[in-house]
């Protein structure tokens, strides 16, 4: 057969086009994704091998092989600690939450509800920062941190130069900074902190000569541990746009006191075993704690490394669907997977006031148009919809019949569910969901609610627009 030089390049184009479409395909079917996300990857790679082979390699990885700690003698001596936290004296269940959700908690978290913690909500910027720097000077043994974007600003500097300082007063300084969210908090930026003896690491570094590149998995966390003792948790990066410096904000973060906080702590201390090959598993690190409230709490982690059930997914997915008054749900990036989306719909149609406060505008344009396409069947439903157009909302909050609340890390989109590394608290206690609330209600009074019928009169660019961007809804 005597072909023409360009003949042999069309000819050697298409068996690679035949060989990555060959190989992608069953390795996206082995992964057994969602139905819609397996569907999206597979037409990506049919149409555009290259394109297709590029953005897997970037963006397909669904599990991450971790370091893992191995068990060790001083995690046995700390086993009698475990049993006391899940058998202290006033550890009954809530009243108002159904058994078969408690039974869950049990089953997705060794501790189950955790009692006697106490919980300050911090939704106001200055606030916040003012809380964690304050919390930071009063640090007497170690300081632990984790933060998917750190700014080289002036709320980021502020942070950085307390903990300088709190490492020159002798404490232990290990900050865990997420290697995209933190791109442009770089070495020299840290060099302060790393002269003066702190330590900082970052997770999951990009190496494209790495299988596991990992760009479409980060560690979404926001997380600060002080003598293992003291928490904070919430969904506020270090930032000025955090701090409400730059634009209007809406931000919430939690400081927390009491059992739970052990559950932080050995959030840091795997992810920083994973950064760092170091063992933190000691009890320096984690202490016996006493009560200091009344709050029965829970910590859940989820992540493309963990186990097979994803807890936060499963959990808020079984609160909804235990519902019996209220859902009420605020969150930036709103992109339901079929689960949640059922859960939502199937509680308003049984008669439970479902609510969803959403932000207007967004940083996020495409993540935006994809959640709106999901709002006519919702509103069908008789799920009430409102839109913050003054304010960016950037908290993530649920709160379920006056006695569940949630707050941390993860939105309510499938990036969350499924391929970030996410940390939530989920709280019983009406009086911590009573001012949650409370503040829902406020923030509802200053949006715009959503109406059906405005929904079914927009136009069909518009309608076009979200339509094409609920397409990539499973990938986002």
């Amino acid at each position: 057969m005597n072909l023409s030089l360009p003949a042999w390049l069309n000819l050697g184009w298409l068996l690679l086009d035949l060989a990555i479409v060959a190989i992608l395909i069953p390795t996206v079917l082995l992964q057994r994704r969602e139905s819609g996300a397996t569907l999206a990857w597979i037409m990506t790679i049919l149409l555009v091998p290259f394109l297709g082979l590029l953005a897997f390699w970037l963006f397909g990885t669904t599990r991450l092989r971790l370091r893992r700690r191995k068990r060790r003698r001083i995690e046995s001596q700390l086993a009698g600690e475990l049993k006391r936290l899940q058998s202290t004296p006033d550890s009954a269940p809530p009243e108002l939450a159904p058994d078969s959700l408690i039974r869950l908690a049990h089953k997705l978290e060794e501790t189950g509800l955790q009692a006697g913690n106490a919980v300050q909500l911090l939704r106001d910027g200055p606030t916040a920062f003012d809380s964690l720097e304050e919390a930071l000077d009063q640090a007497r043994h170690h300081v632990h941190l984790i933060y998917y974007i750190w700014e080289p600003d002036r709320t980021g500097l502020r942070l950085r130069d307390a903990l300088v300082k709190a490492v020159k007063r002798g404490i232990e300084v290990r900050l865990l900074v997420d290697d995209v969210g933190s791109r442009r908090a770089n070495r020299s930026f840290f060099e302060p902190l790393t002269a003066a003896g702190g330590r900082v690491a970052r997770f999951l570094p990009l190496n494209p000569l790495n299988r596991q590149l990992a760009l479409n998995n980060r560690n979404h966390r926001k997380i600060l541990v002080i003598d293992g003792a003291r928490g904070f948790i919430g969904s506020m990066n270090i930032g000025d746009l955090y701090a409400g410096l730059d634009s209007p904000w809406q931000d919430l973060h939690a400081c927390i006191e009491g059992p739970v906080v052990r559950s932080l702590q050995e959030v840091f201390c795997q992810d920083w075993y994973h950064a760092t090959s170091e063992d933190l598993v000691s009890p320096d690190y984690l202490p016996r704690i006493p009560h200091k409230g009344q709050v029965q709490a829970m910590l859940l982690s989820s992540g493309p490394a963990d186990e097979r059930w994803r807890a936060i997914h499963s959990f808020l997915f079984a609160a909804i669907n235990l519902s019996r008054e209220r859902v009420w749900i605020e969150t930036p990036y709103f992109v339901p997977d079929p689960p949640i989306l059922m859960a939502l719909e199937t509680a308003a149609l049984r008669g439970v006031d479902v609510r969803l406060l959403l932000p207007g505008r967004s940083d996020h344009p495409l993540v935006l148009h994809a959640g709106r396409s999901f709002l006519n069947g919702l509103l069908a439903a008789g799920v009430r919809v409102f839109e913050l157009h003054h304010v960016m909302t950037h908290a993530k909050t649920v709160t379920i019949d006056g006695y569940l609340s949630t707050l941390g890390s993860a939105n309510m989109d499938q990036r969350s569910f499924r391929l970030n590394f996410e940390t939530n608290l989920f709280l019983f206690a009406p009086s911590v969901a009573q001012r949650m609330e409370s503040d829902f209600l406020n923030l509802c009074a200053m949006a715009s609610e959503i109406r059906l019928e405005d929904r079914e009169r927009i136009s069909h660019t518009r309608q076009l627009t979200e339509s094409m961007c609920r397409l990539v809804a499973p990938l986002l």
